[in-house]
């Protein structure tokens, strides 16, 4: 017979643990089906919750539909508690054999127990193997997965079905699950519709345009209409919302790309279009009125003729402009008539622009060409824009012989013979070599000079042993040096590099370059205007016969070294302030005064009014010298009085601080003077223009309005610098100052009438000088006293340039103050890019 459990089952036994566990899963495999139902009714409640599909409904009817899921929740419940049943230790014991594929039952028996034969030896023998092994095989055993048997109960899988609309639903509702839950659990509560995404729009102008970004106002009601250049950038974020916005220029979509799972980016390029719309959902965002602007093509033209400068250059002058700025500008110059079987050909001149990215630009430019082959033939000149986008503008054509140099020296003239020779038929090469070696046999023709000897020899011996192009254009080049070197000498080569110089300052100041590379090419420019200077003189003691055959000009005027050393010293000082662009104006001038530079020998008494009045206005240009230096020192001890005061601007609009800035004035640097001094040199001044005015008097019979005027500026001058105040005394200084050159004007007229060589003269000799009556030899406007004349070119004072100084380091210093707002930084760094 059977043991009872409680004696055979012992905590001890090995095989309890595996008994509980088979227990364990004989409860899931029963629990499990019976819980699938009120699961599947929970599932099938939150699919439609976290729709939001309940909240749609009616209160009434949204209460029904939660009492019928709650019923059949706990139906279910019922029904799953009633039929399950824990399973107990014989069920266990069976779930052990049959996961274990045991046969005839092994742990029923390890309950048995011997009843028959108990007695005998033998059979207890037999009993007690048959039970070893059956314990042997029990070392095998195993409790197996549990295996609820759901396939069974849903072949078509409707749970699968299930779990995969609930994990849609989930992410369907993303962060609003709570809210829809919430929503879904309370009758008659209404759907909160999310908060709209927020629009962050830029529409940012191409860079060549200098145009702020836009930022369109997203508030509504805003209906401004976005003026947008062509190609503009636009950059688009939402941040928020439910669904994914979109673009839409016109009616044209464009869909936003998620940058994080809370904002929507898109970035896109405008063109075209009338509207610009941003809508999320189906509701805008912002709308928006939208004109592109296209982007012009630069317009173009000649401002004079071009034309022939002394020097056989060809002048170019031309204004151009663009709606953003211009990029190049170039001459295209090309033959008037091109032989048929020749291929088109053309000179591409690039011409300076006097800034980067300039609307609006006039500027003049000199081209030597005579060493070209078409130089004295008929071209056509036509002028080109361009603009950063690449667009071309174009001007009129203009037709004009290109300038031809004149060569005087007989063996030079030769030469450049047998070079045009060359050029008009390369066929003719043999001619032309014995030409060029009939020339060379001539050497005391061309001042003995060897390195003209070789560069014949050269020519000729290439001519003749290489047919080739290269060799004629190498052979054409070289008879232009050395054309060049017999008519000039070492001039020619001191003019093209001094030219060269000119031409990479003036880039190098509308580039934007450094202060060390213009003060390089400074130093270079006058180093060649000394050698180009040194070249002129050379050349006049060659032909001393030239100068005497030269006919005397009455209006040429001296140029001497200084003068020209005084335009470059004042270019210098410019572009170290940052005034770049008056730099550039001031080395135009410079370079046309190079272009029309004679040397001459000086003509005394050739000045209207002969030796007198020239004698004359040497003196009143030395007065007006010393006026200017008067006012300089005047503006400096003004300012150091001003700087000595900026503990006290709160008391500035006192009466009696002006005796004391006066007073502070008088410490000035060594060599500014003191006030006295000023003072009585300013009374010298006076004087010394009253006791001009007596002799113009005697000799004219009547004074200029304007030397009276000075004389009573000089006065109230003279008032201000006695009571120590500088300050006062600049604006009558220099009210003086513009009285003498007005005086002088008058002065120069009434002198060209008294002697006949007015405009209106009965010197019929000079008609031919009447058009240029108002400049000198050398192109410069004159003012009457064989000076410069300032008013077409605004040269700033030395007062301009000291508050240039000032402004430049006040920015200085704000700059290196950090504490200040971004904006104000960023301000200040644009302004000093121009510095």
């Amino acid at each position: 017979m059977r043991e009872s459990d409680a004696v055979s089952w012992q905590p001890r036994d090995p095989l309890a643990r595996r008994l509980a566990l088979a227990r364990a899963a004989l409860a899931w495999e029963r629990l499990w089906p019976q819980l699938w139902p009120p699961l599947a009714v929970l599932g099938l409640f939150a699919v439609i919750a976290l729709a939001d599909l309940l909240p749609l409904l009616p209160a009434w009817l949204h209460a029904v539909v939660l009492t019928g899921f709650a019923a059949g929740l706990v139906v279910a419940l019922c029904r799953a508690l009633w039929r399950f049943r824990i399973p107990d230790h014989e069920a266990g014991r069976r779930r052990l054999e049959v996961a274990s594929r045991m046969a005839h039952r092994p742990l029923s028996t390890l309950r048995d127990a011997l009843t028959g034969g108990a007695s005998d030896a033998m059979a207890r023998t037999l009993w007690q193997a048959h039970l070893a092994r059956v314990r042997a095989s029990l070392r095998a055993i195993r409790v197996g997965w549990p295996a609820p048997g759901l396939p069974r109960r849903d072949p078509v899988a409707l749970r699968a079905m299930l779990l995969l609309a609930l994990v849609a639903g989930i992410a369907l509702a993303g962060p609003t699950t709570g809210d829809r839950l919430k929503r879904a659990l309370t009758p008659g509560a209404a759907i909160v519709a999310p908060p709209p995404g927020l629009l962050d729009l830029w529409i940012t102008p191409p860079a060549y345009t200098g145009l702020p970004p836009l930022l369109p106002r997203i508030e509504a009601g805003a209906a401004t209409e976005l003026a947008v250049p062509t190609g503009s950038a636009l950059l688009a974020q939402v941040t928020g919302g439910r669904t994914a916005p979109r673009l839409l220029i016109d009616d044209q979509p464009a869909a936003f790309n998620a940058s994080d799972g809370k904002s929507y980016r898109l970035a896109a390029t405008i063109d075209t279009g009338g509207r610009l719309t941003v809508e999320q959902g189906g509701l805008p965002l912002g709308s928006w009125t939208m004109r592109v602007i296209p982007d012009l093509a630069p317009k173009i033209e000649f401002s004079t003729a071009p034309t022939r400068t002394r020097r056989a250059t060809l002048r170019l002058d031309y204004a151009a402009e663009d709606d953003y700025g211009l990029a190049t500008v170039t001459a295209a110059i090309r033959r008037a008539t091109t032989p048929s079987d020749a291929p088109p050909e053309a000179i591409e001149l690039p011409l300076p622009l006097p800034g980067q990215r300039l609307k609006e630009a006039k500027a003049s430019s000199h081209h030597d060409l005579t060493a070209h082959p078409w130089a004295g033939l008929p071209v056509v000149i036509q002028l080109r824009a361009t603009d950063a986008l690449g667009q071309i503008g174009t001007s009129e054509e203009f037709q004009t012989v290109l300038p031809e140099r004149v060569f005087q020296h007989p063996v030079a003239r030769a030469i450049v013979e047998q070079r045009k020779a060359l050029v008009g038929d390369p066929t003719q090469r043999a001619v032309v070599s014995r030409a060029l070696m009939a020339i060379a046999a001539i050497p005391n023709r061309y001042f003995d000079d060897v390195v003209v000897f070789l560069g014949l020899k050269t020519a000729s011996a290439r001519l003749l042993r290489d047919p080739s192009k290269t060799a004629t254009d190498a052979v054409q080049a070289l008879l232009w040096e050395t054309a060049l070197r017999i008519e000039d000498g070492k001039m020619s080569l001191a003019e093209r590099e001094l030219r060269a110089l000119q031409q990479k300052l003036q880039d190098a100041l509308a580039n934007n370059a450094t202060d060390a590379e213009i003060e390089r090419l400074m130093q270079e420019l006058q180093q060649a205007i000394d050698r180009y200077l040194q070249a002129l003189l050379e050349d006049a003691r060659r032909r001393p016969e030239d100068l005497q055959r030269m006919p005397a000009d009455r209006n040429a005027t001296r140029l001497e070294r200084q003068d020209l050393q005084k335009l470059l010293d004042q270019a210098r000082q410019l572009a170290r302030t940052g005034a770049r662009d008056a730099a550039r104006d001031l080395l135009s001038r410079l370079q046309e005064m190079l272009e029309n530079l004679r040397v001459m020998q000086s003509q005394a008494g050739q000045q209207p009014g002969g030796g007198e009045g020239q004698q004359m206005l040497r003196g009143l240009q030395e007065l007006m010298q010393r006026q200017q230096g008067l006012i300089d020192r005047t503006f400096r001890r003004a300012q150091q009085g001003q700087r000595s005061q900026q503990g006290q601007r709160g008391q500035q609009g006192q009466r009696g601080q002006q005796g004391q800035q006066g007073q502070q004035g008088e410490m000035g640097e060594p060599g500014d003077g003191d006030g006295e001094g000023d003072a009585a040199e300013q009374e010298e001044l006076r004087r010394s223009l009253g006791e001009f005015m007596r002799q113009f008097s005697e000799m004219m019979g009547n004074i200029p309005d304007g030397f009276g005027r000075a004389e009573r500026a000089m006065r109230d001058a003279l008032d201000a610098l006695q009571r120590q105040a500088p300050g006062r005394a600049l604006r009558p200084q220099m009210d003086a100052l513009d009285q003498l050159r007005a005086g002088a004007r008058d002065m120069m007229q009434q002198l060209a009438d008294r002697f006949g060589q007015g405009p209106d003269g009965d010197d019929p000799g000079e008609a031919d000088n009447q058009a240029n009556a108002d400049r000198d030899p050398a192109g410069r406007p004159l003012n009457g006293l064989g000076g410069l004349d300032g008013r077409d070119v605004n040269i700033p004072d030395e007062a301009d340039l000291a508050r240039s100084r000032e402004i430049l380091d006040e920015l200085l210093r704000r700059a290196g103050e950090r504490f200040r707002p971004m904006i104000e930084r960023d301000y200040i760094e644009r302004l000093l890019k121009r510095f």
